[in-house]
C-alpha cells in the first residue's frame, strides 16, 4: 500500500510578514535619498549638456553671418536685445545668495526667442514659432553666398532646462551696452535646480556662475 505523504502548507506567520514588510520599509528609507540623488545629478548633468550644446549653436551661427544673436530690429543688424531665451518659461526671482544683478537673468529688457536665429533665419523684429516671418530679404540673413544663413544650428525651436525653465543668454555682445570696467561675460544659463537665480548679471562686477545654476561661458566682451 502506497503510503500518502503530508505536505506542510503552513504559511508566512503574521510576525514573519510584519517583520519582512519593516526590513524592506530600513531598505527602501536608507535607498531613496540616493536614488534622487543621482536623478539630480543626472538633470544637472543634462542641463549642463544642453547649454555646451546652445553655446556651440550660437558660435556656429557667429562664424557663418558674423553677428551674435542679439538683433531686434526691422532688419538682422540691430542692438536692441538683451536676453535671448530657450523658451517662454523663464524662472524669476532669486536666491539669498544671489550675486548683484541675478534677477535680471529673468526679467532684464527685452527677449527674442534663440529659435528665431538657431532653427529659423529671423532675427529681426518678428517672432513666429512656425517659421512663416523667416528668410525675408533685406531683414532677415542671406541664404546663400558670404555671410549667409546656413542653419539650422538647433533640432527645435524652443527647448527647456531639466526642470522646466528657459535657457537664457545675457546677449551683450555689442560695443556701447557695457559701461563697466570689468569685461563682460556672456553666459548659457539655467537656473538650476531651485528655480531661481543665483548668477550675477551686471555690467561693473565680476561673473562667475553661481550657486545651483548651470551654464557655458559663450563669449567674453567689453
Amino acid at each position: 500500500m502506497q503510503s500518502i505523504r503530508r505536505t506542510d502548507r503552513r504559511g508566512f506567520t503574521l510576525i514573519e510578514i510584519v517583520i519582512a514588510v519593516a526590513i524592506v520599509a530600513i531598505f527602501a528609507a536608507a535607498m531613496t535619498p540616493m536614488v534622487f540623488r543621482h536623478l539630480e545629478d543626472a538633470k544637472i548633468g543634462k542641463a549642463q549638456n544642453e547649454t555646451e550644446v546652445i553655446a556651440s549653436a550660437v558660435l556656429g551661427y557667429y562664424k557663418d553671418v558674423g553677428r551674435w544673436p542679439y538683433t531686434n530690429l526691422n532688419g538682422p543688424d540691430g542692438n536692441a536685445v538683451r536676453r535671448v531665451i530657450s523658451s517662454t518659461d523663464i524662472a524669476s526671482g532669486t536666491g539669498p545668495d544671489a550675486a548683484p544683478g541675478a534677477g535680471n537673468w529673468g526679467t532684464y529688457g527685452t527677449t527674442k526667442p534663440l529659435g528665431d536665429y538657431l532653427y529659423y533665419n529671423n532675427p529681426d523684429d518678428d517672432s513666429r514659432t512656425d517659421g512663416s516671418a523667416a528668410d525675408q530679404d533685406n531683414q532677415d540673413w542671406p541664404t546663400s553666398g558670404p555671410g549667409a544663413w546656413r542653419g539650422p544650428y538647433l533640432d527645435s525651436y524652443s527647448m527647456n532646462d531639466p526642470w522646466g525653465h528657459a535657457y537664457v543668454i545675457n546677449s551683450y555682445y555689442f560695443p556701447g551696452a557695457y559701461t563697466g570696467s570689468v569685461r563682460h561675460k556672456v553666459f548659457v544659463l539655467s537656473a538650476g535646480p531651485n528655480g531661481v537665480w543665483e548668477t550675477g548679471f551686471n555690467s561693473n562686477t565680476p561673473e562667475e556662475i553661481t550657486g545651483d545654476d548651470v551654464g557655458t561661458l559663450i563669449t567674453i566682451t567689453n
